[in-house]
């Protein structure tokens, strides 16, 4: 009967414990994914920063040169001045394959001929 409470106290003690370590563990758990998702839009952040250079570099120079506003008006809207001509060259397509005159005949697993 003396043990009772002593074998009471230190099962409880041991579900306490467990249950403070998974709460622990979730814990670490969360932070270890929130790092992983900082470290993510981080590099993402630094992938945006250079496109947005680029793209204000770009935006620079139509305002301010004449050759950039043709250049991306040939390259991107495909735009020609009058008087030139568009040459499209064609990629051979290769031949189709011969198709061949006899279909082969399948050869049958049982017979029932005698």
């Amino acid at each position: 009967m003396r043990r009772l409470p002593l074998v009471l106290a230190c099962v409880v003690a041991v579900v306490a414990l467990g249950l403070l370590s998974s709460i622990v563990t979730q814990g670490f758990e969360d932070m270890a994914r929130a790092e992983d998702e900082r470290r993510r839009l981080e590099a993402e952040k630094a992938r945006l920063d250079i496109e947005i250079e680029r793209l204000e570099r770009t935006l620079a120079a139509l305002a301010s040169d004449p050759a950039a506003v043709e250049s991306m008006a040939r390259l991107e809207l495909r735009y020609i001045r009058p008087g030139e001509r568009v040459v499209i060259l064609a990629t051979p397509t290769p031949a189709p394959l011969p198709i061949l005159g006899t279909e082969p005949t399948p050869t049958p697993i049982l017979s029932l001929a005698r």
